[in-house]
């Protein structure tokens, strides 16, 4: 009977450890995605952040989009640096193309980053895998782009000379 009873215990505390270990795993490791806002509301956070502007210019039928969301923008070191470090904005470019016209998006995907007050540092052009792109979210976040380019930053992380 005691037996019975310590088992059942155990396999009660089993099943609650399985639905509740989820929950405080993702709780714990941050948002399982990146926090996308709008433009318009991007500007106003990242004012109120100090945080740079990561502006992602997309559209539906674009391939290597699709790729960049499933690749880059779903990994969690990706996913915790832009949400630290960033105001992540996306911008469809079919729903608001004069937007993408004054950022001059030909091609996409394609990629604005932009200070907290809303000036153009630089673009990224096409596909970026997601150890690339963490670099060049490094390099824009730290604001090492006022001080060298991208090529001595990459030899300054790596040790090269």
């Amino acid at each position: 009977m005691m037996h019975r009873c310590i088992l059942t215990s155990v396999a009660a505390l089993s099943l609650l450890a399985v639905y509740l270990l989820p929950v405080s795993r993702s709780a714990a490791e941050g948002p399982a995605e990146i926090e996308w806002l709008s433009f318009a509301d991007g500007l106003v956070a990242a004012k109120k952040s100090g945080r740079p502007l990561l502006v992602n210019f997309t559209a539906s039928w674009c391939i290597y989009c699709k790729k960049m969301k499933k690749e880059t923008y779903a990994n969690p070191d990706v996913i915790a640096y832009v949400n630290d470090h960033y105001t992540p904005v996306r911008v469809d470019t079919q729903k608001e193309p004069s937007l993408a016209a004054q950022y001059y998006v030909r091609s996409i995907p394609v990629i604005w980053f932009l200070t907290s007050e809303g000036q153009r540092i630089t673009s990224l052009p096409g596909y970026v895998d997601p150890d690339n792109f963490l670099l060049v979210l490094d390099f824009i976040a730290t604001e090492s782009y006022h001080t060298m380019d991208f090529a001595t930053f990459i030899k300054n992380r790596t040790g090269e000379s």
